[in-house]
């Protein structure tokens, strides 16, 4: 029976150049092929849809929040600014690990997708901590009204735009951290969207100015939800592929 060799097999013996698999690699399963650059051509195609969708609002939507005193709708308008920074990179790590299969760097520089992953789920728990951090405080002393008719507006045309690129992304995510970042990044941001409008509709109808900061909590919950399995998924791999060049 013939015996199949797979890359950490190669790597443990040192023999990496001579396995007949083109197309693997330890970290992602399976590069994108030089012959066939579809897949990935499809793959920035939607990082950049995501990027141009998060940064064509967050700037909108920023001023929205700081106009109508909303915590919650600042909290979106940063995310989605922290979206377009994960984008971005996710789309630079692309590139470069494109660039590496060209090279033959088989554990190169696709650990820069990985490392974007990774850099996603941090940049989540870091923006998850300063929202947690601007509610307690807010809870603690007083601020303006929320003007909730604009705050309402803002996170309707936010939770659409935001539930389109989570279509677009979902089906592409699955065996991609990459993409699989981004789209937590996105689906968050949807999520606080809905989050917003709740928030929007409480402080309206019962004059509750207190939901803002409870909705803000709630989201920043969110957000360490995402972005903890993420992190842990993105060092487990990359850890492996450490353990394998030793």
């Amino acid at each position: 029976m013939m015996q199949v060799r797979s890359p950490l097999d190669s790597l443990k013996s040192g023999s990496l150049k001579s396995c007949d698999c083109s197309d693997c690699d330890l970290l992602q399963g399976k590069l994108p092929k030089v012959a066939n650059p579809r897949e990935t051509n499809t793959k920035i195609r939607l990082l950049v849809l995501g990027l141009m969708l998060t940064g064509g609002f967050s700037g909108v939507e920023w001023v929205a929040g700081w106009w109508s005193n909303s915590l919650t709708l600042v909290t979106d308008a940063g995310h989605m600014a922290s979206d377009c920074l994960a984008l971005g990179l996710s789309l630079a790590a692309t590139g470069l690990a494109q660039l590496a299969v060209y090279q033959q760097a088989r554990l190169g520089l696709q650990r820069a997708e990985l490392l974007a992953a990774l850099a996603n789920g941090i940049g989540l728990l870091v923006l998850a901590f300063w929202v947690a951090w601007e509610a307690i405080n807010r809870f603690q002393s007083s601020h303006p009204a929320v003007v909730s008719e604009v705050m309402l507006i803002t996170a309707i045309i936010g939770l659409g735009m935001n539930t389109l690129a989570v279509s677009i992304f979902h089906s592409h995510s699955h065996h991609d951290l990459n993409l699989r970042g981004a789209f937590l990044h996105i689906l968050a941001d949807t999520v606080s969207s809905a989050g917003v409008i709740l928030a929007a509709v409480l402080i309206w109808a019962f004059h509750w100015n207190w939901a803002d900061e409870v909705i803000s909590l709630v989201i920043a919950g969110v957000m360490v939800v995402g972005a903890v399995p993420l992190i842990w998924e993105s060092l487990s791999v990359l850890r492996q592929g450490a353990i394998a060049q030793r």
